[in-house]
């Protein structure tokens, strides 16, 4: 098989806001503070990083405590000591769906990895976090995702689980009724990775967001990444500050001014 890699440019529908990004064009200077090209802010941003020690600790263990519970590999529970001891982070993350959600949350937790390794290969230690957005309350946006089936042809697969109106989906737990699911999706499939994995993760008593921190853990096991889960009520009481400083300045904020 032959691979050619096109420029953005040559794509069909591609906006010229992007390619000039891209290009990081003087016009465009003004609005993005930095290029589009991560070597050539890292150090100057990293040495700028100030996080109390502290704190910085007490995330490290809720970060570890979570993990281990979803069966961290070695080298996820490694970079949460390199966290501890002082890495920086590259964080991405994407709602919890059925299954792993959409192709782009893979593409997501893989870009983390690079750009965490691109990182430390130039002298700022750094490791991949991805957020699982457990807070959402969109269940008919997570509640399905696409497979292809043996023929080929994508088919829709949903999960007929319930929760309670407006309530996060960290709330929602599957009950029998994904039995069947995972079993189409693994019919589908065939004897694989991919099918062991969903039998293993997606089972009654599981919620949409451990079901989802379970497969991302055994999927990027050997890239270590660190998973982080949103709803977590200790990592709330640390950003308690944050949450404060929102309430207290939100006239300040460009969404609420008037």
């Amino acid at each position: 098989m032959k691979s050619q890699c096109l420029p953005f440019s040559q794509i069909p529908h591609t906006t010229r806001l992007f390619t000039d990004f891209l290009a990081y064009s003087p016009n465009i200077q003004p609005f993005y503070p930095h290029s589009p090209h991560f070597t050539d802010w890292l150090k100057s941003e990293a040495t700028g990083v100030r996080y109390d020690k502290a704190r910085r600790g007490r995330v490290a263990a809720i970060l570890e405590r979570q993990n281990q519970a979803w069966g961290a590999s070695p080298k996820t529970v490694e970079n949460i000591g390199r966290l501890r001891d002082g890495a920086l982070a590259v964080v991405t993350g994407q709602q919890v769906g059925l299954f792993g959600g959409p192709l782009f949350a893979l593409f997501k937790a893989l870009t983390a990895v690079r750009l965490a390794s691109e990182a430390t290969a130039a002298g700022v230690e750094c490791v991949p976090v991805f957020w699982l957005a457990t807070g959402d309350h969109d269940l008919a946006e997570v509640n399905h995702v696409s497979i292809p089936r043996p023929d080929g042809i994508l088919q829709t697969l949903s999960t007929p689980t319930h929760g309670v109106p407006d309530a996060p989906v960290s709330a929602v737990t599957f009950g029998p009724e994904i039995d069947p699911v995972v079993g189409t999706a693994v019919e589908w499939l065939g004897d694989s990775d991919a099918s062991r994995m969903l039998r293993e993760c997606y089972r009654p008593g599981e919620t949409l967001g451990s079901a989802f921190a379970r497969l991302f853990t055994r999927l990027f096991a050997d890239w270590g990444v660190i998973l982080l889960e949103a709803s977590d009520p200790e990592l709330h009481q640390i950003a308690e500050p944050i949450y404060r400083a929102a309430i207290e300045r939100v006239g300040e904020t460009p969404a609420t001014r008037r």
